[in-house]
């Protein structure tokens, strides 16, 4: 349980503040230590559970609700579900975490895990047209 919360904390800090001048929150070895760990089902779960729990400002906790299209009450738990999911396939590259955790940008790698990507609404939008004779 002691490793999980390492990689609860490591990830918990990609939402909390960190200064732009701050080392990354983990080595190339530990970010892929802590995704093999999370490919264990119940580490991944633990860790989910734990991080939804994290605080959050009213005012992210509303952008990120229409963002991720989800209720504001369920923002934590898939904010923290979907980060850590990605991160445990892979589909978060050490790169974008680090530069996530460090200057909170939004990487191309996040706003997928997240799914708050606009070209999915634009594929979709052209799919309806397709379909309508448009």
């Amino acid at each position: 349980m002691k490793k999980y919360l390492v990689i609860l904390a490591a990830i918990s800090m990609a939402a909390c503040s960190v200064s732009a001048n701050a080392d990354p929150v983990t080595t190339k070895g530990g970010y892929e230590y802590d995704k093999n760990m999370l490919s264990n089902p119940a580490a991944l779960n633990w860790n989910i559970e734990h991080c939804s729990h994290s605080g959050i400002t009213p005012e992210v906790q509303e952008k990120l609700s229409k963002l991720m299209n989800v209720t504001p009450a369920n923002v934590r738990f898939e904010y923290c579900r979907r980060i850590l999911t990605a991160y445990a396939k892979g589909a978060i590259p050490y790169d974008d975490y680090v530069q996530f955790t460090r200057s909170r940008v939004l990487t191309a790698s996040i706003a997928r895990a997240l799914r708050i990507s606009g070209s999915r609404l634009v594929e979709s939008h052209r799919q309806h047209h397709k379909s309508s004779g448009f």
